[in-house]
């Protein structure tokens, strides 16, 4: 399962207490800036874990990630996805 929210550029400290996070930061956390996914001021956060963790997600957050529409998740998350397999790709051709 995977959720992906839009966080304020000054909290960015949510991102660093979540990686701190014992049970949480073990799970899988990307987070990129906004401006290439229509999000000016703020950092698009995918979080990619079992569903009983995103309540850990939000308590640490303490309401500061928003969560995205459905679509525009889907439509984020495989721009991420894209982006992650063509670098890897490219990793590939170079190191042969």
């Amino acid at each position: 399962m995977f959720k992906l929210y839009k966080l304020p550029k000054e909290d960015r400290g949510i991102i660093d207490a979540l990686l701190a996070d014992d049970v949480v930061g073990r799970q899988t956390i990307t987070y990129k800036d906004g401006v290439n996914y229509g999000y000016d001021s703020s950092y698009i956060v995918l979080i990619e874990g079992p569903e009983d963790i995103f309540k850990n997600v939000e308590t640490i957050a303490s309401g500061k990630l928003e969560p995205l529409g459905k679509s525009k998740q889907e439509d984020i998350y495989k721009k991420i996805k894209d982006e992650e397999n063509n670098s890897q790709n490219g990793l590939g051709f170079i190191f042969g």
